[in-house]
């Protein structure tokens, strides 16, 4: 018969024996890698003009500063135009008007980058930066991160068939600057779901004004190749 002390160390070694390893710790599961940041081609702008004048108007500079939550300052590609109304029907809210809520009033994040009346031109956010406008967050290809915000007055004072004129003038020398197409227009309706700009879309007059952008942008790429015929002649 086994002494209790031998019998204690046997049942010690089967237990050593037979019991299995411990499983090693699981691995941590992969976490996904953050996106990069959407790289820029060569297929678009990121670089800002300051255009001095369009159609004989000057165009004033007027940056929104740089602490204002209506200026993100982010750096991006130049996809498109994008065409609003103010909606702003006040006596008194023309283009200067405009300009003086975006560069002093810091309550709302809303900006552009174009104010447009009957006789002047306000830019207030360079063209390669983005501003909050579309309606459409920071989709990728969409108005805010690829737009040139530009408002048209509608204020009663205002002539409303010279801001259309000075807006497609704009538009043109915009889309020739950028190396755009007239088809890179876009209202902000394409990029939410509102009436903007509401007097040309209510009053049926968008195809119009399309046709008055492609004229303006055609002439001036005529009057490139003009210039462009001058100088191989000597003549500037």
């Amino acid at each position: 018969m086994l002494s209790f002390v031998t019998a204690a160390l046997l049942l010690t070694v089967f237990i050593l024996l037979t019991r299995k390893s411990p499983e090693p710790p699981a691995e941590p599961e992969a976490t996904a890698e953050p996106e990069e940041p959407e790289e820029f081609t060569a297929d678009h702008s990121i670089y800002n003009t300051e255009l001095k004048s369009v159609g004989g108007i000057p165009v004033i500079h007027t940056h929104v500063p740089w602490d204002s939550p209506r200026r993100p300052g982010e750096v991006r590609e130049i996809r498109y135009l994008t065409i609003h109304e103010t909606d702003n029907r006040s006596s008194g809210a023309d283009a200067e008007a405009h300009n003086s809520l975006l560069v002093k009033d810091t309550s709302n994040s809303t900006g552009w980058h174009y104010t447009v009346d009957d006789h002047s031109i306000y830019h207030n956010i360079p063209d390669n930066e983005i501003s909050w406008n579309a309606g459409d967050n920071r989709a990728r290809l969409g108005g805010n991160m690829n737009g040139i915000g530009i408002e048209m007055c509608v204020n009663l004072t205002n002539d409303y068939e010279q801001t259309l004129r000075n807006t497609a003038m704009l538009a043109a020398e915009l889309l020739v600057t950028y190396d755009l197409h007239a088809e890179d227009v876009r209202l902000h309706q394409d990029f939410m779901d509102k009436i903007c700009p509401h007097r040309l879309i209510s009053e049926g007059r968008v195809e119009m004004f399309y046709q008055m952008i492609r004229d303006d942008y055609t002439e001036l790429l005529k009057q490139e190749v003009r210039d462009t015929i001058k100088r191989g002649n000597g003549n500037e």
